[in-house]
């Protein structure tokens, strides 16, 4: 619980009320009912809930300024404002304290101090476990890993030998980091190489050998990754996730890739093998990079994309194949006038032929072929 004052204080919100008011949860608006609650308005859209009477205290954007009635926080950004107080308020996973009697870890692993090991966890050979760490259940730590202090590893993440994991990272359930990457070769060149070569499916795929990887996965500080995403480790080299990034549930990042800084990721996004997302770009939800290409520091990719060429810095893209956002958008108008103008066309032509007919009638009859002048 918190007081007011101590709210608006950590937030960097102006207040007017009582600081004294003590607050126990924030909510929506909608769901506010006790003098205990803090309700947050993210839009003036919303303002109207704000006169239902039930509302005692709010969190408020500055375009609706002081309001009658209410023990008000008024500030600039309120879905940072959001962060923060879910940072007062917020309700942390269950961890057992200390080492679960279940959990195995090898003799020669290291683990830091007030480090939480939850129950069938395994740590293997040589891995160092930083400070503070925390591994909720279920949590498998291959060898020659290390993991930086304060990370969370939620039940059931799989971390594969020697990578290594930075410092204040968050892993959910059941994400895999450090499996073999999607890496194959036939003896004689397959279905693939013909298609590429001459448009045609000329050889086939009858000897497939895998291509072990035997590279690691570096994922640097301050990252977050989602339930269910995979991390291909390299096939010689390492798959690199920069620092601050984050990246949604069921997320598939292939073999060799490079994620820059600070990138948002939404779910179900797919990289292709030795792709490159550059500094601080954002991917919308199901959109795909093919392997080898690479977007650009600070492109918006929209959901759904599906990228089959290099994207500049900056770019803004859209749909299958992308393209320029402006592009799509005029393309899009276009379509939408396809009904309008197949009706006009069908009424020129009717037109057309009832103008035809016309003229017809109007012409003398034909009497036949004169034949040649004498």
């Amino acid at each position: 619980m918190k007081t007011l004052g101590e709210i608006a204080s950590y937030v960097g919100g102006r207040l007017y009320g009582d600081p004294s008011v003590i607050i126990d949860r924030v909510i929506h608006p909608a769901l506010a009912q006790r003098p205990s609650d803090l309700a947050l308005v993210l839009s003036p859209a919303v303002a109207s809930i704000l006169a239902s009477g039930k509302i005692s205290n709010a969190v408020t954007p500055e375009e609706l300024g002081e309001q009658p009635n209410l023990n008000q926080i008024i500030v600039k950004r309120p879905k940072l404002v959001l962060a923060r107080l879910l940072e007062l308020f917020e309700r942390p996973v269950h961890v057992f304290a200390g080492v679960h009697p279940t959990a195995v870890i090898d003799a020669s692993a290291t683990i830091g101090n007030d480090v939480s090991i939850g129950p069938f966890c395994w740590v293997g050979p040589n891995s160092e476990i930083g400070a503070s760490c925390r591994l909720v259940a279920h949590v498998s730590i291959g060898a020659e890993v290390t993991v930086g202090e304060k990370t969370l590893l939620h039940a059931g993440v799989r971390i594969g030998d020697r990578c290594h994991i930075g410092a204040r990272v968050i892993v959910l359930p059941n994400a895999a980091i450090g499996g073999d990457g999607f890496a194959f070769v036939t003896t004689e060149p397959g279905s693939i190489e013909s298609a590429i070569a001459t448009g045609e499916v000329r050889s086939f795929n009858n000897d497939i050998v895998r291509i072990n990887s035997i590279g690691n996965v570096v994922i640097e500080d301050d990252v977050e990754i989602g339930a269910g995403t995979c991390v291909d480790r390299g096939t010689l080299g390492e798959t690199m996730i920069r620092k601050g990034s984050k990246l949604d549930n069921l997320v598939q990042v292939g073999h060799n890739v490079t994620v820059g800084q600070n990138c948002l990721i939404a779910a179900q996004v797919g990289l292709g093998g030795s792709s490159k997302v550059g500094q601080r770009a954002v991917m919308g939800g199901q959109s795909g990079l093919a392997d080898h290409l690479s977007v650009g520091d600070d492109a918006v990719i929209h959901a759904q994309a599906g990228l089959a060429a290099a994207v500049p810095p900056k770019a803004i893209v859209i749909g299958t194949p992308a393209g320029p956002k402006r592009r799509w958008l005029e393309e899009q108008l276009e379509i939408r006038r396809l009904p309008k103008m197949a009706n006009e066309l069908r009424e020129l032509r009717q037109q057309m032929a009832e103008l035809t007919k016309k003229l017809n009638s109007l012409l003398p009859a034909d009497e036949g072929d004169p034949g040649p002048p004498s």
